[in-house]
């Protein structure tokens, strides 16, 4: 327990700090020759998304006005509410960063969602919110992160209600120790899994991302400071020698 801890500190540390600064344009640069007309312009994203990952999540969530969607490590925001607008529902944003959520609240009149949505800082493993409290769930990334995976998903197993469904993007690792198939997490918590897919060619473009990153990283620190591009460079660094490992995929699961 202590080491999960201390693990979450960590990242509550780091994201803290990323989130205090404004990515450079040399790295939206980056995402809109990655992803060309893929790239959410206006989501202006932390984790990779794309305009299909989102149309997917829209149509996989099924929710609609007056009802509520949680999405659980939202950062600063931008792909759930673009997600909540183009539904209809309301949104509330959960994440660990405190920076992240405020950003995210700042965010809302681009979407169009005032008096529509909500923010709350907290751990994805330990909500505290009421069971059967929302209507859907949805997730872009965070799993990976999250040292205990299993109690994460049996907490979003009990903060939506029967018959809501649970949409999330992350990325397996084909290695041992890592998870390299959630259907058996999703079916321990309870849920069905109704979709289980991976995302083409997603991979080979992360791998693009992360290497542009390195080759553009003296422009980054030019245009980011010193403390803001180290995060994105070294988060760089550490995944493109494990790329070949993952599979990103979209996991759609529905609580009975």
């Amino acid at each position: 327990m202590r080491n999960e801890k201390t693990i979450i500190s960590n990242w509550k540390l780091l994201y803290n700090e990323l989130f205090k600064w404004k990515k450079s344009e040399s790295l939206r640069d980056i995402w809109r020759e990655v992803f060309g007309d893929e790239y959410p312009e206006e989501v202006d994203h932390d984790s990779p998304v794309t305009i299909t990952d989102l149309h997917n999540i829209s149509r996989y969530l099924n929710v609609g006005s007056g009802e509520t969607f949680i999405d659980l490590g939202c950062g600063r925001g931008g792909p759930g509410m673009w997600v909540a607008r183009e539904v209809g529902a309301n949104y509330f944003g959960f994440d660990l960063s405190e920076t992240a959520i405020e950003v995210a609240s700042k965010r809302v009149k681009n979407f169009d969602l005032e008096g529509k949505a909500q923010f709350q800082v907290g751990d994805m493993g330990e909500t505290n919110f009421s069971d059967n409290m929302f209507d859907a769930a949805m997730s872009i990334g965070a799993l990976l992160f999250i040292p205990n995976k299993l109690k994460a998903i049996h907490e979003v197993a009990r903060i939506i209600r029967p018959g809501a469904t649970f949409v999330f993007i992350t990325v397996e690792e084909k290695e041992p120790h890592l998870v390299n198939d959630f259907r058996p997490l999703l079916r321990k918590a309870g849920l069905e899994v109704k979709v289980y897919e991976e995302i083409p060619d997603s991979t080979r473009k992360h791998g693009e991302y992360y290497k542009k990153v390195i080759e553009t990283k003296d422009q980054l620190i030019k245009d980011m400071s010193p403390q803001a591009a180290a995060l994105w460079i070294s988060d760089a660094q550490t995944h493109l020698p494990r790329i070949k490992f993952w599979r990103r995929v979209l996991a759609v699961a529905k609580k009975p």
